[in-house]
């Protein structure tokens, strides 16, 4: 009997409503850690726990032998967002509830990223008694809602300082429709500062430049299609998010400043970025003489390059070999709206990353849902990618 068939579809459910029903939202994921700890010791999996934050710990679960192969990792947090239009809610948002068709489980983190979780472990344990020629582990982190600090980026620091072994390649079980996703868009935020001139409203016309009107031209011009393509991600995205302006209603702003969050694909840098922003807004400066402005770059410091793993790398053709054993069809990109993961930390630090999830609904809001026969043939493409991997000894 193949590995893959020993996948347990009531399995997988127990364990994702199990994790569901306990709070995480980021900075609260101490409870739920220790649950998984606790059912590792159960089904008699190896872990051990890493924190750079004893509140906000990760659990590293390990089968097999580093040293006798590859070594493949699936990635999944286990923080959510916080629980918002609660009146929406058809059941509460942490008491798991298995719809009445059967097809989906819902409850917050049931998309987002709970169930995924419980696949990773559940392949865990399928294949804990496998002889593998390798390593198979699960890194289960907190933090990835707010940025990584204290889960996925402090494991790889603990990677990088030899605390635990370097994986070969990394799984992530991100939602992406059974689809495969090799790359992700990068990240970068630029914030536009459109100078005008301060006055009383009485002299506007006379002695004040208005900043929000003249920020307007720029937010128009700059708001809309980027129209390029790349065919494992997608378009690039530039939106803008925010703006604060005015000191009070009787006062001309002199300033007004919005933030540009844009999404890079492949082949764009954050230089070339940059430019098209000082292009459309030096062309307004060049019909508008009152139009100035400063740029800041990168204000947080969490630019991120777009991120992508070859075609040609092990790890895809596997996944994508997996694809078409498990369900009998040719794997397919996916290309849509999605944010970003945290597989874009493995592989800028080099370790070939590939995201396979399932499909769901509303994660993040009310009545959140994930398709329970997706997470069946996730954890069935894991089992097969992870055997044919590391192999067998």
């Amino acid at each position: 009997m193949p590995l893959s068939d020993r996948v347990s579809r009531e399995a997988i459910v127990a364990l994702a409503s199990r994790l569901i029903a306990i709070p995480s939202t980021s900075g609260e994921e101490r409870d739920i850690m220790e649950d998984v700890a606790r059912w590792c010791d159960e089904v008699g999996l190896r872990h051990q726990t890493v924190a750079l934050d004893p509140g906000r710990p990760s659990v590293i679960v390990t089968i097999g032998d580093p040293a006798s192969g590859p070594t493949i990792v699936m990635n999944g947090h286990l923080d959510t967002v916080p629980v918002s239009d609660l009146e929406s809610w058809t059941s509460g948002p942490y008491d798991p509830t298995v719809s009445d068709d059967g097809r989906k489980l819902v409850g917050r983190g049931a998309s987002d990223m709970k169930s995924s979780v419980a696949v990773m472990l559940h392949v865990a344990e399928v294949l804990k008694d496998a002889p593998l020629r390798g390593c198979a582990q699960v890194h289960v982190v907190s933090d990835e809602e707010v940025g990584g600090k204290y889960g996925t980026l402090h494991v790889l620091d603990e990677i990088a300082a030899g605390r635990l072994p370097r994986p070969d390649y990394c799984l992530i079980g991100e939602k992406s429709d059974l689809k495969v996703r090799n790359a992700e868009r990068g990240l970068l935020a630029v914030n536009v500062k459109v100078l005008g001139r301060a006055s009383h409203t009485a002299a506007a016309r006379v002695t004040g430049v208005n900043a929000i009107a003249k920020a307007a031209k720029a937010i128009l011009a700059l708001e809309g299609d980027i129209d390029r393509f790349h065919p494992a991600v997608g378009k690039p995205v530039i939106s803008i998010n925010t703006i604060q302006a005015g000191v009070a209603h009787n006062v001309v702003p002199g300033e007004c400043i919005f933030s540009i969050d844009r999404r890079l694909i492949p082949g764009e840098t954050r230089d070339s970025a940059v430019a098209e922003i000082v292009a459309t807004l030096d062309a307004i400066a060049a019909e508008d003489p009152a139009f100035r402005y400063v740029l800041d770059i990168d204000p947080l410091d969490d630019h991120i390059p777009a991120n992508i793993t070859d075609d040609g790398s092990p790890l895809v053709q596997a996944v994508q070999a997996s694809v078409r054993a498990v369900t009998g069809q040719e794997p397919e990109y996916f290309v849509a709206w999605a944010g970003a993961t945290d597989g874009r930390f493995y592989r800028q630090a080099g370790i070939d990353t590939v995201g396979y999830g399932p499909g769901g609904e509303n994660a993040h809001g009310a009545n959140e849902a994930v398709y329970i026969d997706d997470l069946v043939t996730q954890a069935r493409v894991y089992v097969e990618t992870i055997t044919r991997v590391t192999g067998f000894g």
